[in-house]
């Protein structure tokens, strides 16, 4: 209790805890109440079936030719043009920008593979390296490439429930320059692109992705919640969303529970269960009545630490091309590559037949006109 006009006849007080003011001498319970503390405890190490993980490490390559051809599948592209010079077959160049990302090397030294490819019947020509750059720089694949992500994850739509959200840089090779006037000196730093992703906890496949600038109109992490989300519960049934504190606020919990899934997303210590609507308010009281809880689930947010990291790692966290448009379609085949690999590792390390079988993508073919 504490008193804040002792000036006036009649005290007026208010709640250490909720904030609320009352004209009482009556004291409030909730001043004398105070939740459990969470502790963290250790979680025991997972096993690993090092079986499965091998058979999947030897047998990645091999599958993951099939499974991009399945993928691939699924899109019947109509070409445009009528008259003048051919066009070069789309499918075909999506196939050799995602196996560019795969193998990691240059346009020059990336034709040697999929002269390989042409023989295995992956593709029907093989591209100059010119023309495979100048398709990394068309903004028209970026929508397809985005649908490519989703198609990949269908096959797990029936085992993921639980989902988080995060965002990280990928780093490209342009430096942005600008003079400090308040220094008196040129500074310089490195331009990164932000990747919005929204993940399975159980598996890491990437469900939704979105691609920014690293800072300006459109980059905040609160902004592009919702777009992920949504985009997400059209091929999966959610039933938990975990997110950090940068994706807090009254409209994202609200739309959260809309879209049928528990949003978990820590609450700042400035923040109340003021007047900010009966989602926030309940979610706030379980925030702070049952911390040990609610910070178990959370945490499973961390899971998409581990699918960045997996990308990073595995398929590189520098872009090795320079515009814009490129750079984003870089990431999005980085992503395809993810999502392919982690496939392969649920069809091993789970037994999940469905991971690698084509009668798991029963929507109809997607008409591509380019």
């Amino acid at each position: 209790m504490f008193n804040t006009k002792k000036t006036l006849w009649r005290q007026q007080y208010a709640c250490k805890n909720c904030r609320h003011k009352f004209l009482s001498k009556k004291q409030h319970l909730a001043d004398t109440y105070e939740p459990p503390k969470f502790v963290y405890q250790e979680q025991p190490l997972p096993v690993i079936d090092w079986s499965a993980y091998t058979s999947a490490q030897l047998n990645e390559k091999q599958l993951f030719l099939q499974l991009l051809n399945n993928v691939l599948e699924q899109f019947e592209f109509e070409p445009l043009q009528r008259t003048g010079r051919p066009t070069t077959n789309i499918r075909d160049m999506l196939y050799c920008m995602v196996m560019k990302n795969y193998i990691k090397n240059s346009s020059r030294r990336t034709i040697s593979d999929l002269k390989f490819l042409k023989e295995l019947n992956c593709i029907e020509t093989i591209p100059c390296y010119t023309t495979l750059m100048k398709y990394f720089n068309d903004s028209r694949l970026t929508d397809i490439l985005k649908k490519l992500v989703e198609t990949s994850g269908l096959p797990l739509r029936e085992v993921e429930e639980h989902f988080s959200v995060d965002a990280s840089g990928f780093s490209t090779s342009v430096f942005g320059r600008w003079f400090d006037y308040k220094w008196g000196e040129e500074k310089e730093k490195k331009i990164y692109r932000k990747c919005h992703l929204t993940v399975g906890t159980k598996t890491n496949i990437v469900t939704s992705v979105l691609i920014t600038d690293q800072q300006g109109v459109g980059s905040s992490d609160t902004i592009n919640y919702l777009p992920l989300i949504q985009k997400t519960a059209i091929n999966f049934k959610m039933k938990e969303v975990s997110a950090d504190m940068a994706y807090l606020s009254r409209q994202n919990l609200e739309e959260t529970v809309k879209l049928g899934a528990i949003p978990y997303i820590p609450f700042k210590s400035n923040v109340t269960g003021g007047n900010n609507g009966l989602v926030w308010r309940k979610m706030w009281l379980y925030f702070k009545e049952h911390p040990q809880e609610y910070y178990e689930r959370y945490h499973k947010r961390s899971n998409v630490e581990t699918t960045f990291s997996m990308v990073k790692r595995k398929f590189g966290s520098n872009l090795m091309t320079k515009n814009y448009a490129a750079n984003v379609n870089e990431i999005l085949c980085k992503i395809i590559c993810h999502n392919l690999c982690c496939l392969i590792s649920a069809y091993y390390e789970l037994n999940l037949e469905q991971a690698l079988c084509t009668k798991a993508y029963e929507n109809q073919k997607i008409l591509i006109k380019a």
